[in-house]
């Protein structure tokens, strides 16, 4: 009987290390799914930011194109404006030169009027 006692001492003394090791590994069980789901939280939301910077950098890149389109559009038009503004520059210059040789012409015919005023009051 004395063995049978001791064997069920020995029996329980190995059920409570069971039992206590069981615990340890329950809570260390609980603690790893805690920060399983943490990680998968945190995973979840990163995977979301990507998402979003993704969309963002899609709009960037779309914002990007039509400035550079606008930019392209606006250069053109600036080189045509330049163009023209040279054209006007050149159409200025040559009326100032006509209207040069037209008051010329005026005072030479001016003069040439005031000189037979003269000769007319003359006679």
């Amino acid at each position: 009987m004395e063995k049978f006692k001791e064997k069920l001492a020995s029996l329980r003394s190995e059920i409570d290390t069971a039992n206590a090791r069981a615990e340890a590994a329950q809570t260390k069980v609980d603690e790893l799914e805690a920060e399983h789901n943490k990680k998968d939280d945190d995973l979840n939301d990163l995977q979301n930011r990507a998402k979003l910077l993704e969309e963002q950098l899609e709009k960037a890149e779309s914002d990007l194109k039509e400035a550079t389109s606008n930019f392209r559009e606006a250069d053109l038009r600036a080189e045509q404006l330049g163009k023209k503004a040279v054209k006007l520059q050149q159409e200025a210059k040559d009326w100032d030169k006509k209207n040069d040789d037209l008051e010329a012409k005026h005072k030479g015919v001016k003069d040439e009027l005031d000189e037979m005023e003269r000769q007319l009051e003359g006679v």
